[in-house]
């Protein structure tokens, strides 16, 4: 199967040939360095810390080397595109392979944030650029005329007058022996023939037959299969197990203690090894093992709720302040004070977290689904004691990540077993510590105050963030970063502002989640917004337009949707729309939720996104990216939250915390604005808009204000 990738702009690509013959590019990614491209092919000094990239045969095979991994984002395609459209050749022209994972040469390759696309766009055209003149200087010199009367197109090169031609791969070994140009010609935009345009991704048609290969899919011989009970209270200790009823299935082979770091703390586990997965699982019901708690089980869901609270009360660290929102509370006439709460969220990939781990004497393999390979390369090179340069990270596909796939825990587990044993050790977790065992997206309470003044302009606006943070969960600091207040919108023109924060530290681990803070902020802030425009009589769309006459890409989505949607047409008595705004990893995005009273009970009708991220180099993926958060947030609003009970996760598989379904699903109408602003990540920004929309929609319907998800739509 083909796959496809993103990379830094210290990183380079290589054009050389399979036969020994060829052109080879690459570009530096010594520190400080500017991303010079150089030709490896002459004898430069910077070659031997340079990373393959292309490759052109002297037939004219034509191969890229993905090193960004694949979770379902679509970079495999969109990265290859960039290089495609510079180099002259179509998509179907050019083979796909997955690199190996290599910081040395590649660089960064996790897969966070939505940043492949914003942090490669410029400097994968110019590497493009600079392999398509180097072919195009080799051919003019061949039929000794000047470069600027030949031309390539679908990996040939043309001369103008003659109509000669020869392909890349008749060039190749000519063009490795010249000089790299250091400013390429980029292509007018207008010219663009593959970017903006929406292809086909080439990993779709294998996951529909099943070739395509997860990490859940990776075997290697005399492989033992392990399956490991955790305590269901994050941080109990063990304190002894009986394994005699395990032992006793068929296929157990040994039972092992073992243990893993979660964000600063030691996760002890017992596990089952077995030579299938099933025994290994069989014979972990039987284990009888014995935790110390200490005090954690009288832990609630409500007793979190009732520190927050209570902690909203405490100083809290000012990360933005225009103005003087306390004078200018003070003297309003019009005064709003509101709270939102948020629960826990549990990643929930498709895939279950896995890993197989082979450690031999001063060697390491690892096999799975990862966004952070070189991650776990340091992390196995550390665990065992060795270069990491004697570690192989086979990466695959990945069966949905969301942040959690970044952590590199699972491997350790493997890798701890693989030593005790001697043996490669594949650990599989099931549903239910999927679910259970986090870490989670935080909980958090959103407090709120506004002032409209008598004209019905918004005057002030305090909020304050109560929850944990993600880089602060041990260590004696109780002061919170920036981070947490991600996703508070501070481009609304208010003359008294100030965004604030306050850390609680728990128990419960937390990481990285779809949009992140984002997800729980923007619920906050933009029902909040939607409660000032009420309370200053004025249409919520209006409201925020009037509030960001200067910013342009604010601006442009809110048109589109209040256009598309028809926003400012009367509505029936049993219908309303809600409206909410985000910007995530540079994308801008307006979410209008359409909705209906029918038969006495909500209906969504509709979900209607208008997003700018710039550049778009494949729409298609950026619709579905869209849509991937929108259906995710609609999960996160009304259908599924962790609750703690006794210390401990209370729901532990899709029975109880439940999906969106497809047949629940409403209509998605994704709007891609053409924009020549540089391309920005499109992977989260579709999720943090829904909740807060779709709260702003039922109030309009309803007049129910709703201040806590998720919520039961099926009883507003």
């Amino acid at each position: 199967m083909s796959k496809k990738s993103s990379i830094p702009r210290r990183d380079f690509i290589r054009v050389s040939a399979v036969s020994g013959i060829g052109l080879i590019l690459g570009g530096s990614i010594l520190e400080n360095s500017t991303g010079e491209i150089v030709n490896m092919s002459s004898g430069s000094e910077k070659t031997t810390s340079l990373n393959p990239f292309i490759e052109i045969d002297n037939l004219g095979k034509i191969t890229l080397y993905n090193h960004r991994p694949e979770m379902g984002q679509g970079t495999f395609e969109s990265i290859p595109m960039i290089v495609a459209e510079e180099l002259e050749v179509s998509i179907d022209q050019i083979h796909i392979v997955q690199s190996a994972a290599d910081r040395k040469k590649y660089g960064d390759q996790m897969v966070v944030g939505s940043r492949s696309i914003q942090g490669n766009y410029e400097w994968m055209r110019n590497v493009g650029a600079s392999a398509k003149e180097m072919l195009i200087s080799a051919a003019a010199g061949r039929w000794k005329v000047p470069p600027t009367n030949c031309y390539a197109d679908k990996a040939m090169v043309y001369h103008r007058e003659s109509g000669r031609s020869l392909s890349y791969g008749q060039l190749a070994e000519e063009a490795g022996k010249l000089p790299v140009p250091k400013n390429p010609t980029l292509k007018d935009p207008r010219d663009f023939k593959i970017i903006g345009k929406p292809i086909h991704r080439s990993d779709v048609p294998a996951k529909i037959s099943g070739e395509a290969k997860f990490g859940i899919d990776c075997e290697v011989p005399g492989m033992l299969f392990a399956s490991i009970e955790h305590s269901p209270l994050f941080l109990a200790k063990l304190v002894s197990f009986d394994d005699a009823k395990a032992k006793t299935v068929p296929g157990v082979k040994q039972v092992l203690k073992t243990q893993r770091n979660v964000l600063g703390h030691i996760r002890e586990g017992v596990a089952v090894l077995a030579e299938n997965y099933w025994a290994a699982v069989q014979g972990r019901k039987m284990l009888e093992v014995v935790w110390n708690n200490s005090g954690l089980e009288n832990w609630t869901t409500q007793k979190i709720t009732d520190d927050y609270v209570k902690a909203s009360t405490l100083d809290a660290v000012t990360f933005k302040k225009n103005g003087d929102a306390d004078q200018a509370f003070a003297g309003a006439k019009i005064k709003l004070e509101a709270s939102y709460s948020t629960p826990y969220q549990t990643h929930a990939p498709m895939e279950p977290m896995n890993a197989l781990v082979s450690v031999e004497k001063n060697r390491c393999q690892y096999w799975g689904s990862t966004q952070n390979p070189n991650g776990i390369k340091s992390q196995l090179a550390r665990q065992c004691n060795i270069p990491e340069d004697n570690v192989t990270v086979n990466y695959t596909l990945m069966g949905g990540g969301f942040g959690r796939r970044s952590m590199t825990d699972i491997a350790e587990e493997a890798a701890d077993l693989s030593i005790q044993t001697g043996k490669p050790v594949k650990v599989i977790w099931t549903r239910e510590d999927d679910l259970t065992q986090g870490p989670f997206r935080a909980c958090s309470l959103n407090t709120c105050r506004g002032a409209v003044d008598d004209l019905g302009n918004l005057i002030a606006l305090e909020h304050k963030v109560i929850c944990q943070e993600i880089q602060n969960q041990t260590g004696d600091s109780n002061k919170p970063g920036g981070s947490i207040a991600g996703g508070i919108n501070t481009e609304y023109s208010i003359p008294n502002l100030a965004i604030k924060g306050i850390l609680r530290k728990l128990y419960i681990p937390i990481y990285y989640w779809r949009s992140v803070y984002h997800s729980t902020n923007c619920f906050a802030h933009e029902s909040f917004i939607d409660e000032l425009a009420h309370a200053a009589k004025k249409d919520p769309l209006e409201f925020r337009l009037g509030m960001l006459k200067n910013h342009r890409r604010y601006t442009q989505v809110l048109n589109r949707v209040a256009e598309d949607t028809q926003w400012f047409k009367d509505r029936g008595k049993d219908t309303a729309k809600g409206i909410a705004i985000i910007e995530r990893s540079g994308a801008y995005v307006a979410t209008v939720i359409d909705i209906a009273r029918e038969n006495g009970k909500i209906k969504i009708q509709k979900i209607t996104a208008a997003i700018d991220c710039g550049k778009v180099v494949n729409p298609d993926i950026v619709r579905a990216q869209t849509e991937g958060g929108i259906v995710m947030g609609l999960t996160a609003s009304y259908i599924s939250g962790l609750t703690i009970d006794k210390g401990q996760v209370a729901e532990n598989n899709f029975h109880t915390y439940k999906m969106l379904l497809l047949n629940e699903c409403p209509q998605l109408e994704i709007i891609v604005m053409d924009s020549d602003d540089p391309p920005e990540g499109a992977g989260e920004a579709g999720l943090p808009g829904v909740a807060p929309a779709l709260a702003n929609a039922i109030f309009a319907l309803t007049g129910k204000r709703i201040r806590s998800l998720p919520f039961k739509l099926s009883e507003i």
